[in-house]
């Protein structure tokens, strides 16, 4: 739980301050990616799905809890949202304005900090981008071996199948191994 993003913690009593709070149910979708961006929210209570998409495939990268942020990039970039974000339970949130985002950002005096803040949310906008890629490229390859394994289960001639299964085999054994090898070079 991250309570030091708790927008609640530190303010001053005598400050005629109002932070609402909302209620989203299960299966509730809370942002929609593409829409303007006016508030972040604080996770009091309950469990969100972020999910990125492109034209085709819509990809889960995280799941959020009590304790966590949602909304703040594009208070933060001036930008439409770059995720949908979706209740996986009732859901109860502390809403952040995007004037309340901008004094909390306009405090910090290290304008380099700042930058950095803006530097890292480009990083994470590419990686959303680069995890739906991998989902697309993922899902053309499972589509093609899908089509081949029909085609090998119907259009091989019965006489000829364990020819097939001679010439294949090696063929499906270096493959093994060519994944094998990438995934050693990635963990």
């Amino acid at each position: 739980m991250h309570t030091e993003l708790d927008p609640r913690k530190g303010l001053q009593p005598k400050l005629p301050r109002v932070l609402s709070r909302e209620v989203f149910y299960k299966g509730q979708t809370i942002i929609r990616q593409g829409s303007e961006g006016y508030r972040a929210f604080y996770i009091e209570k309950g469990r969100v799905e972020v999910r990125v998409r492109d034209e085709e495939h819509s990809v889960k990268v995280s799941e959020l809890g009590p304790g966590e942020i949602f909304g703040e990039m594009a208070l933060i970039e001036h930008m439409d949202r770059t995720a949908t974000i979706i209740a996986l339970e009732d859901t109860t949130v502390t809403v952040i304005s995007n004037q309340e985002m901008e004094a909390k950002i306009n405090m910090i005096e290290d304008k380099s900090a700042v930058g950095l803040i803006h530097v890292l949310i480009e990083r994470l906008c590419a990686a959303n981008r680069g995890q739906v890629h991998h989902y697309r490229n993922l899902a053309e390859f499972q589509d093609r071996m899908a089509g081949m394994i029909e085609k090998a289960s119907t259009g091989i001639d019965e006489r000829k199948r364990g020819q097939f299964r001679e010439e294949v085999t090696p063929l499906l054994e270096q493959l093994d191994a060519l994944l094998d090898a990438y995934t050693k070079v990635k963990n």
